[in-house]
């Protein structure tokens, strides 16, 4: 596939349901990310109901079948604790889960493309993939708070909340932390907080999202995290050890969600800080309403001032 219906620009969450979306549209879908899969993500890797309402209706839950359910929210913040119910949601790894999601991309007929770099050339269509020139109908682009598809866009420029915290998080080995299985361990700080969660290989998936100076001010993200967990560090060399990751500082916004030819869905579209689960929520949703309708629009039977609303509709009252 050298023109694609729709071109969906990175293979997390939302781009696969964007692909897979658009696919069942009766498009030609070409999904491509510039990571090589597996690949080790920062977060994502607990699940809220609104997530899981969206694979469902997808017909995708096969995806996270083996994820852990969560049942407690386990919150610990200027010395006090509550522990709170939860009714849905599981917790499952990210390098898991978007490698289940790519495939189902696949199987849909989806030309999926790994280790592929993708930017807009201009603003007609045109796509630079992997060197080749590539035209497309429509474009999906789900690339995540540092992706740089649309740097030649300046429609598309961010907005940076001064305020914003970054996010970092890293893989710990089972017996680090002491969180059980289905407890979202929640620790907040005057300046951030730390969450730690069990995957279902037994790994401690622990993830932040910290102000930056107090981060750095601690001497770096594993002695933020010892710092705030406290008594629930078990094994504090392996916070010391680990491969922790960050990413760009997270509240922010677009100029525009939308313009011929393009729509943004997922982390790319905006981010709020969001709380165990909710941010995949969005990214799920915004990705298969995106796909949707980028189908109809390279069918002709819709148009991208359509996608604002829509974007709104599913996440401004819960962000």
């Amino acid at each position: 596939m050298s023109d694609p219906d729709v071109l969906v620009i990175g293979a997390g969450p939302a781009g696969s349901l964007a692909a897979i979306a658009a696919a069942r549209g009766a498009a030609r879908v070409m999904l491509v990310d510039r990571a090589h899969f597996p690949r080790a993500k920062v977060c994502g890797s607990c699940l809220s109901d609104t997530g899981m309402a969206v694979l469902r209706d997808c017909g995708l839950l096969d995806a996270v079948a083996d994820g852990i359910p969560l049942h407690t929210l386990a919150l610990q913040g200027g010395g006090r604790a509550v522990h709170v119910a939860r009714e849905a949601g599981v917790a499952i790894g990210r390098h898991e889960l978007d490698v289940r999601l790519a495939a189902h991309a696949r199987a849909a007929g989806v030309d999926v493309r790994f280790g592929t770099s993708t930017t807009a050339r201009s603003d007609d269509g045109t796509w630079d993939v992997g060197g080749a020139t590539v035209h497309a109908r429509c474009a999906v682009v789900a690339d995540g708070l540092g992706g740089r598809a649309l740097d030649a866009l300046p429609a598309f420029e961010w907005t940076v909340s001064p305020a914003s915290r970054m996010g970092f998080g890293a893989l710990l080995p089972a017996g680090a932390v002491r969180c059980a299985p289905g407890e979202v361990c929640m620790h907040v700080e005057p300046t951030g907080y730390v969450g730690a969660v069990v995957l279902p290989d037994g790994a401690i998936d622990v993830a932040s999202a910290a102000d930056p100076r107090a981060v750095r001010a601690m001497g770096g993200p594993a002695a933020y995290a010892l710092h705030a967990l406290r008594d629930r560090v078990l094994l504090p060399a392996a916070f010391t050890a680990a491969d922790w990751r960050g990413t760009p500082t997270l509240t922010r916004r677009r100029r525009t969600l939308a313009a011929p030819g393009i729509l943004l869905a997922g982390d790319a579209s905006g981010y709020v800080e969001p709380f165990t689960g909710e941010g995949m929520g969005w990214a799920l949703a915004t990705g298969a309403a995106a796909g949707t309708l980028a189908a109809r629009i390279a069918q002709g039977q819709g148009t991208h001032d359509e996608w604002p609303a829509i974007h709104a509709a599913l996440v401004r009252a819960a962000r």
